[in-house]
């Protein structure tokens, strides 16, 4: 379900300008436009592996909300909470080449850093498989909240990294346990770690209006990639045709839309696309 590069990236500076709450028995960051909206309608933020613990999630719904006008919410998904910071400078020790390669001080911090990334990283994928149930459950006391305010407000779920693999997934649920009403109007997600891939997206396209992120250096490879778009094509016809778009950003590999590095060029620069992509996806549909 992930991979070391689903642990690794910067933290960004900033002071979230929200809220948090419990909503619908999950603490939930509120962030809202900086002026009333003339729509209702909501976005879920699916967080990567880190969830509250990196400020970076809850600074991207900021932009969200000041880019779209609509308001944000960013439940803790994660059971027992996401993983700690020192996960970051932890997989950066396990990840750097040893140089000089005979240097046993440098191996000795390597292995203590893979000892130490196991102790956090599998209790962590156990945590969250299978699919916690509050996802599907507080996506749907959402959309619920928006048809009793009866003003046409619209759900749009993003996910980040392994939130992405969820948000994909809500795409085929309904509003109500066994209803025909769809519960997700749109859906954008950034390099999704853990899908099946083509079925997942297949799934996801036929029903809902589906925007997909990643970089060229993913450890999803371009070829498979590629392949999914192939299969788009075929199922569900072209970009033109359909309600999806499937865009590759070069040079960049997995986390860069949240984890991007500031200080890089060519890291930020995508990054930013990645949040336009988003934006204007969402103000399309919602």
């Amino acid at each position: 379900m992930s991979c070391p590069a689903c642990f690794l990236g910067a933290i960004h500076t900033g002071t979230p300008t929200g809220i948090t709450t419990t909503l619908h028995n999950l603490p939930t960051y509120i962030s809202l436009p900086p002026s009333p909206s003339v729509s209702k309608s909501t976005i879920i933020l699916l967080t990567d592996a880190f969830g509250f613990n990196l400020p970076n999630s809850l600074l991207l719904a900021d932009h969200y909300a000041v880019a779209t006008g609509f308001r944000v919410l960013v439940p803790s998904w994660i059971p027992g909470g996401g993983v700690p910071l020192s996960t970051l400078s932890l997989m950066e020790t396990m990840t750097t080449p040893v140089t000089p390669f005979y240097s046993i001080l440098s191996h000795l911090k390597r292995l203590w850093a893979f000892v130490r990334v196991l102790t956090i990283v599998l209790p962590f994928a156990i945590r969250i498989r299978p699919a916690p149930k509050s996802i599907l459950e507080f996506a749907r006391a959402v959309k619920a909240d928006l048809k009793e305010e009866g003003e046409g407000g619209r759900l749009g779920v993003a996910g980040i990294c392994v939130g992405g693999m969820y948000a994909t997934r809500l795409c085929v649920e309904s509003a109500v346990e066994g209803g025909e009403e769809k519960l997700v109007d749109a859906q954008f997600c950034a390099h999704p770690a853990g899908l099946k891939l083509p079925g997942d997206v297949l799934e996801a396209v036929k029903r809902v209006p589906y925007s997909f992120a990643i970089g060229d250096r993913d450890f999803l490879k371009v070829e498979r990639v590629e392949e999914l778009q192939a299969a788009l094509r075929r199922e569900v016809g072209s970009e033109e045709e359909a309600s999806y778009e499937v865009r590759v950003y070069r040079g960049v590999g997995h986390g860069f839309a949240v984890r991007a590095s500031k200080e890089k060029k060519e890291e930020e620069e995508p990054a930013e696309e990645a949040a336009r992509q988003a934006v204007e996806w969402f103000k399309r549909y919602l």
